[in-house]
């Protein structure tokens, strides 16, 4: 209740018109239509190629809202933003980090990651976009899978599905969460039985896939195609377009309209090398990383700073440089410091601690697994800081619960060892600044971004 009234306070202040309510969000709202496009409601009415039924199905209690109160679809939206956050916030997140820690989020550190989450991520709850939805079902389906009842077997398929549905990269989070259900899985027929609940929970929700695939598309799969029948697939062009351009933001800056788009010099001129300057297949694109595989392991590491280099809190930037950016990023740097700093602490206190190995090998590793794996995935791609929401999640989720800044600065120890731990970070703060700063160099108008 308290993020629901924080959200219901805010979303309707923080200056978004309708006119502002457009690209991938509208397109959402639009397709929310398609089941009821032939009069009735009809799941089978949802006929697109490219996003899963399930995003746009839950996007229709806010458009019969909207309906019935003559709300926009922004007010719509808001309503949905605030629900959203209430569950992510206020019940996925505490709950996962119970089960992680083996303790309850206490009050004072769940303020803290509310107020982060709100800093960095607080306009994404305005528009009806994937990437929240899909990392809430997705952090359920995790908190599901230790569960031991059998309905909580069934609502992990749900919830695990639900998300590999509105989002399919998180498809690469399978092998984490499957390592996380047998671990826990009783041993036996009961262990036996629970697998196939959760094979039965996630059936209720790619079934409709499914049916809709092969009516539409006469292809039998339960996931998302990702692509219309007889072209190339979105995730292919997605490494070529990666390999062109370092970071991407949509725009609704009346000076630079549609793109926010960085580019690459380094990867334009390899790619130019390319048939058709692009990758025919992932074969072509496996062969073109071998051949370059500094350049492209520099590339990965390039997007994945850029990827975690926040410099909206929302989507749809409608300021180039709004007021407070310099303090936003200042704070994330900072925060990413620290954050790296923690998972080395506790990677090297787990190599010489047998006591610390054991709960790095408890719940810890596979949840990493299941949240960490669908960033990698995306690195080579076009990169959008909400593709690596779960790496930020987990970075403010690990210093809201476990640094205690009294302790570690006492643990630094005399001032010279303080002295050097603030020239240190001073460094780091400038470093991540400077390279911030150079990909800002290589804004791009408009016109040159990807096209579909």
């Amino acid at each position: 209740m308290a993020v629901v009234a924080l959200y219901a306070l805010y979303l309707p202040l923080s200056g978004y018109a309708v006119g502002d309510f457009g690209f991938d969000a509208a397109e959402y709202w639009e397709l929310s239509l398609k089941f009821t496009q032939q009069g009735g409601f009809s799941l089978l009415g949802y006929d697109d190629p490219v996003r899963g039924y399930l995003g746009p199905l839950l996007i229709l209690p806010a458009r019969v809202l909207c309906h019935f109160t003559g709300w926009s679809m922004l007010a719509g939206a808001q309503v949905l933003g605030a629900a959203w956050a209430a569950l992510l916030m206020g019940i996925a997140i505490p709950a996962l980090v119970a089960q992680v820690t083996g303790r309850a989020l206490a009050a004072g550190r769940w303020l803290a990651l509310l107020g982060l989450m709100f800093v960095f991520w607080r306009d994404y709850f305005n528009f009806t976009l994937s990437d929240m939805p899909a990392l809430t079902l997705l952090v359920l389906a995790l908190v599901a899978l230790r569960r031991s009842q059998w309905m909580w077997a069934v609502a992990a398929g749900v919830f695990l599905a639900a998300a590999i549905n509105i989002r399919p990269i998180y498809i690469a989070s399978l092998p984490g969460c499957l390592w996380l259900f047998f671990r826990n899985a009783p041993p036996g027929r009961r262990g036996i039985a629970r697998a196939g609940l959760l094979v039965v929970g996630a059936a209720l929700l790619l079934l409709p896939q499914w049916r809709i695939n092969r009516h539409h598309f006469q292809r039998n799969t339960p996931l998302v195609m990702a692509g219309a029948p007889q072209t190339r697939p979105l995730y292919l062009k997605q490494l070529t377009w990666g390999t062109a351009f370092q970071r991407y933001e949509t725009s609704l800056i009346p000076e630079i309209p549609r793109s926010l788009v960085y580019a690459d010099p380094a990867g334009q001129l390899v790619l130019a090398r390319q048939p058709a300057g692009r990758f025919a297949s992932y074969g072509a694109y496996l062969k073109f990383a071998a051949l370059h595989p500094v350049a492209t392991g520099m590339r990965y590491l390039r997007h994945l700073f850029n990827g975690l280099d926040i410099r909206f809190p929302t989507p749809y930037p409608r300021h180039l440089h709004p007021p407070g950016q310099e303090t936003l990023r200042l704070l994330n740097y900072a925060l990413l410091g620290l954050g790296t700093w923690l998972a080395l602490a506790a990677w090297w206190r787990s190599r010489q601690s047998q006591q610390a190995r054991g709960v790095w090998r408890a719940p810890v590793a596979p949840v990493l697994l299941a949240l960490l794996l669908p960033c990698l995935l995306v690195l080579p791609t076009l990169i959008e800081c909400r593709f690596l929401l779960p790496l930020h999640m987990l970075l403010l989720a690990a210093i809201a619960t476990c640094w205690h800044p009294r302790t570690w600065w006492r643990k630094l120890g005399g001032p010279a060892r303080r002295v050097a731990f603030l020239v240190l970070a001073t460094g780091w703060l400038w470093g991540c600044w400077q390279l911030s700063e150079d990909t800002a160099r290589h804004l791009r108008p408009s016109r040159e971004a990807p096209q579909e």
